[in-house]
């Protein structure tokens, strides 16, 4: 018996063919132009948002401004006060300080000269 030695297959590496690599370079530059003009969109949208709420900023720092000067010309007009001291009308009633109340005094009253200082003299206290 022979045995003959056995062929290892013929691999043939295959790429697309030109007409696949033509499409899909067509499609890939229809899909940065799309992108392109998607992001040249939305840049020129958030763009305008901010430029508007900058507008709005300054308005409305205008406004406060404007404000706080209205404000300022009011307060110097109304509080502007002043003062003088007159004599008091002959009809006028007026107050006196007022004065402590007179207690009767409550409590032990021992009288110092009432007996003479000795034995039994003093409280009568049963020790």
């Amino acid at each position: 018996m022979c045995f003959a030695r056995p062929q290892p297959p013929q691999v043939v590496y295959q790429g697309p063919s030109p007409e696949d690599i033509a499409r899909q370079n067509e499609s890939m530059q229809a899909y940065q132009t799309q992108l392109a003009a998607q992001q040249k969109a939305m840049t020129d949208q958030l763009q305008q948002q901010i430029d508007k709420a900058n507008a709005d900023a300054m308005r409305q720092q205008e406004q406060l401004a404007a404000d706080q000067t209205a404000a300022a010309v009011r307060q110097q007009g109304t509080y502007a006060v002043t003062a003088s001291q007159s004599e008091a009308p002959a009809t006028a009633m007026t107050t006196a300080a007022a004065k402590a109340k007179e207690r009767p005094r409550a409590g032990l009253k021992i009288a110092p000269g009432s007996t003479a200082a000795g034995s039994g003299a003093g409280l009568n206290i049963g020790i």
